[in-house]
């Protein structure tokens, strides 16, 4: 379904520290927005993908985005059957715990905050449960970074010249195919050595760093495909080994393609 089809959501007004929400989505698309709270997003049944000034994040089925507060974004779904889990949270003098995550942050699944936000919706807003709200939001606020550790590197920054965003077209439209820095340069009229100094310096990543991700992104798309096994999934990105794949997959987005892929149909 082409970008322009998917229908714009008008952004949550009147936040409140606390306030959950789960529900269906499907595919859609926000305006460029920010919140005076700092949010945790996690997709179900599909990849959010965020945009912001901080870089274009992927967040797969079941992880977790933070993004700090007054922090400029959108969020693009393509994913007919995606479900996503939002919490609002004001960090005040907690924002200290999350410093070392930057303004955006991906983090693998997290069974017990997946409890605990089911447990919040379900009896923090309960009249009879008095200050039930305000004693799990200081707990949740304070076990956060013991929850989530280390980010997933699971973002990508755009090219700033000319050249090299013809360069980037070029790999996403040909990731089933053996690239390499030689196909690139003779695509692009660069040397060698001088695109790879210049993809370095503009995406903060080598050639094969971002091809890797690229392809990774691709596969966590094709994995809603029911019809496509594992096998075809690795043919169409570029891959020739599984198993190649599967340690890549793990790499970069912390589990097996096949318990992601488990998770997905459950």
């Amino acid at each position: 379904m082409p970008k322009a089809q998917i229908s714009v959501l008008p952004c949550v007004e009147n936040i409140k520290d606390g306030d959950i929400e789960i529900r269906f989505f499907g595919q859609f698309n926000t305006e460029i927005h920010f919140h005076q709270k700092a949010q945790l997003i996690s997709p179900e049944m599909g990849t959010v993908y965020l945009y912001s000034d901080k870089g274009s994040f992927s967040i797969p089925a079941g992880h977790y985005a933070y993004i700090s507060s007054r922090i400029n974004h959108k969020l693009v779904s393509r994913s007919r059957n995606l479900r996503l889990k939002t919490i609002f949270l004001d960090m005040g003098e907690d924002e200290g715990y999350t410093s070392d995550w930057g303004s955006v942050a991906i983090f693998s699944p997290s069974s017990l905050l997946d409890s605990l936000l089911t447990f919040g919706e379900q009896h923090w807003f309960d009249n009879k449960n008095f200050g039930l709200k305000d004693s799990g939001l200081i707990s949740l606020k304070k076990m956060l970074p013991y929850i989530f550790k280390t980010p997933l590197k699971l973002c990508t920054h755009p090219p700033q010249s000319e050249a090299l965003l013809k360069v980037v077209e070029y790999i996403d439209i040909s990731l089933n195919e053996n690239l390499t820095i030689s196909s690139l340069s003779s695509f692009s009229q660069i040397p060698e050595r001088t695109l790879s100094r210049l993809f370095k310096k503009e995406m903060g990543m080598t050639i094969f760093q971002f091809i890797k991700l690229r392809r990774m992104q691709m596969a966590l798309e094709l994995m809603e495909d029911k019809a496509l096994n594992i096998n075809e999934i690795v043919y169409r990105i570029g891959y020739e080994s599984t198993s190649t794949f599967s340690n890549l997959f793990k790499e970069l987005i912390g589990t097996s393609p096949q318990k992601y892929r488990q998770y997905l149909l459950k």
